[in-house]
């Protein structure tokens, strides 16, 4: 009877399609070139994940890795006992199918899935503020419609609302002037008669005497 043996294939990575022989009890995977399994990537920490044999199989432990190790698209919370054509994820870009081959004939028992049908692990979406709704502008008010008449007097009906107004004008001017000729001949008169009543000396003569005292 043909003895059985296990590998790792890798499907997407730095080598795809590059196999790697589980031959040993206890196998290291990391980016570090002291690790048994070396995979140079930027999601691979430098000692990422352990695999120890187990009875009929191997069993898969990450060793607390920055990117975290992945089977079937869950992330390992403990040890996981890994079944042929389980598909292994070392952070985002790396995966391994895990497969069991017999020495004698070397067919591939448990062929791995497509690589379609593969989900990887999704990162958690970043929050995304609400939008900011945007300032509506502010309504400018329609324009009036210009006037006919703009810049114009109008003509017509309009014409017999000025004429009283400037006639009463020209009666006040009138009027004004003429009082002020008049206080000016009533002081002519009273500057006059105050000259002649001195020039006469009529301080004296009565009636005047009782109020000077003459």
């Amino acid at each position: 009877m043909a003895s059985q043996s296990f590998q790792l294939v890798m499907r997407t990575g730095p080598h795809p399609g590059k196999v790697f022989a589980l031959n040993k009890n206890e196998m290291f995977v990391g980016r570090d070139i002291n690790n048994d399994i070396v995979i140079n990537d930027a999601e691979v920490s430098r000692k990422h994940a352990r695999l120890l044999a187990q009875a009929g199989g191997y069993l898969l432990e990450d060793l607390g890795s920055t990117n975290g190790s992945f089977v079937n698209g869950q992330r390992l919370m403990g040890p996981h006992v890994l079944r042929p054509g389980e598909m292994i994820m070392f952070g985002e870009n790396v995966s391994l199918a895990f497969e069991l081959v017999y020495d004698a004939d070397a067919t591939v028992i448990g062929a791995p899935p497509p690589a379609a049908t593969y989900v990887p692990p999704q990162p958690v979406p970043a929050y995304q503020p609400p939008p900011v709704p945007a300032a509506q502008p502010v309504p400018q008010p329609a324009p009036q419609p210009r006037s006919v008449y703009s810049g114009q007097v109008p003509q017509g009906p309009a014409e017999p609302y000025y004429e009283p107004l400037q006639e009463e004008r020209r009666d006040n001017r009138r009027l004004i002037i003429a009082g002020c000729v008049v206080l000016a001949v009533l002081a002519c008169l009273l500057i006059a008669g105050a000259f002649a009543f001195d020039m006469l000396n009529l301080y004296c003569v009565p009636p005047f005497n009782a109020l000077f005292g003459c």
